[in-house]
């Protein structure tokens, strides 16, 4: 005849089963709740960056901001070395790390499309 298990840990596992549904469904209903899951992005979140120049999370971004899908010429100051001329996309462009850049601005010209 076996001997009952009074060790607890029987129950101790079935409220570990319960605990993860627990913060599962928490989970979800959260991230449905907030919109996170599947849906499109509203106009605040698509512009999270300002247009133009900006540093955060220690890189340096350009956020060009266009409707008509145009690339353009920026001119990046350097800290240290020479200053030079990049062509990006619409939207953020990650430039390198934020200590390597003072500023990043339009020159005015526009590049060949893709």
């Amino acid at each position: 005849m076996k001997k009952a298990d009074t060790s607890g840990r029987v129950g101790a596992r079935r409220g570990a089963g319960r605990w993860s549904v627990l913060v599962g469904t928490t989970l979800l209903a959260v991230t449905a709740a907030s919109g996170v899951a599947g849906a499109a992005p509203d106009a605040g979140q698509v512009l999270a960056k300002p247009c133009g120049y900006s540093e955060s999370g220690g890189r340096a971004w350009y956020n060009h901001c266009t409707s008509d899908g145009s690339r353009i010429q920026i001119r990046l100051d350097a800290v240290a070395g020479l200053d030079t001329n990049r062509c990006v996309d619409p939207g953020e462009t990650v430039l390198g790390w934020a200590f390597e850049y003072r500023n990043a601005y339009y020159t005015g010209r526009l590049c060949p499309p893709r």
